[in-house]
């Protein structure tokens, strides 16, 4: 019985050592906060979603690279506690309006929000204790596009730097460019550096991620539901290379638009998720090799929501968080390491906020 005994202990034990839980903050600016999860890497299993802070205009949030401190859209800044919950140091403002994108420097010594409502983008040292200094950079967009009723001025809608820490990308949503700008870390300041366009017409600029060499820029286009491809160049600037459809040829796009665009941990695959504005059910997430592979779209499954504005892939890379922000639910999908293809889990948590921002605690 003695040996029985032992033995269920130890498989126990086991059991709980093999479970990995990824915790994941989420933000959304429809409900008291920031909140938090805790996914099962194993199981595939979502914790329900706990408020971490009550504070407003908190849509997007972004994870100090010591993972102690979190900052989100609002231009605040909060100290991660163990148990998960977050402590709000303090909140800045600038001139800028409708922040909608914050990103810290590889090296965790600079904030940088984009204000969508006002085309600019603003910087900000972060300070011994986390908490944010007054701007030290504000930088207004200036132009427009060719899109009559969404880009009739710039609206800045993301803004992170390249794996060198060198330099700043912020994509401009109204103007059709990239604009680009020196990052001095230590003083925390954004000088403006060129602008790259993104041709075509009519794109929409929104979200960017570089790949782990820094060599190549991956931009969503909201608009025109399809990703622009751009390899770094000397001194900051970026050369365009290509532009692939995120949706097969002679797909209905009508009321569709793109929102989030992601790589794989291991770096073999891009996602990006496209919008069906009309509530017809087109809503999905787009595969596709990195460019070294070619940059080919694999395929294009069902988000399983409406209005996926964000999704992210957990550490491991086994398994992808997909929000509904209309649904008001995330979706639960297992990742395929060797192919990227996707299989939903059928697994869905109910989330009143309405989800726009996935960030793990990695």
């Amino acid at each position: 019985m003695k040996i029985f005994s032992t033995a269920i202990c130890a498989a126990i034990l086991c059991s709980a050592a093999s479970a990995k839980l990824e915790r994941v903050y989420i933000g959304t600016s429809k409900s008291k906060g920031i909140y938090f999860a805790d996914l099962d890497t194993k199981t595939g299993k979502l914790s329900l979603p706990v408020l971490a802070a009550e504070t407003k205009g908190c849509g997007f949030v972004a994870v100090h690279p010591n993972r102690k401190l979190l900052y989100s859209t609002g231009t605040a800044s909060f100290k991660i506690n163990q148990d998960g919950t977050l402590t709000h140091l303090n909140t800045q403002t600038t001139e800028g309006g409708g922040a909608c994108h914050v990103s810290i420097d590889r090296e965790g010594k600079c904030a940088m929000v984009a204000y969508y409502g006002g085309g600019a983008v603003a910087s900000f040292k972060i300070l011994k204790d986390g908490s944010l200094s007054e701007a030290k950079s504000f930088h207004k967009h200036e132009g427009f596009g060719e899109h009559p009723e969404r880009q009739k001025k710039p609206y800045a809608h993301s803004i992170l730097t390249n794996p060198d820490n060198t330099y700043a990308y912020a994509a401009d949503l109204g103007i059709d460019k990239i604009m680009i700008y020196k990052l001095n870390p230590d003083e925390g300041t954004l000088t403006p550096a060129g602008e790259a366009v993104v041709p075509g017409g009519s794109m929409g600029p929104r979200h960017m991620k570089w790949n782990d060499k820094g060599t190549i820029l991956y931009l969503l286009n909201e608009l025109d539901l399809s990703v622009s491809i751009f390899k770094a160049a000397p001194e900051g600037q970026l050369e365009f290379v290509k532009t692939e459809s995120t949706l097969p040829e002679g797909y209905d796009k009508s009321e569709m638009t793109c929102a989030e665009i992601r790589i794989h941990p291991n770096g073999k695959f891009v996602y990006a998720s496209n919008r069906d504005l009309s509530e017809k059910g087109r809503d999905s997430i787009t595969i596709f090799t990195r460019f070294e592979q070619g940059f080919q779209r694999l395929k294009v499954i069902p988000a399983q929501v409406w209005i996926p504005r964000n999704f992210n892939i957990d550490p491991s890379g086994k398994r992808m968080l997909v929000g509904g922000q209309k649904s008001k639910d995330i979706a639960i999908f297992n990742v395929n390491t060797k192919n990227g293809h996707l299989s939903f889990t059928g697994e869905k948590v109910p989330f009143e906020g309405g989800p726009i921002c996935f960030e793990f605690l990695k």
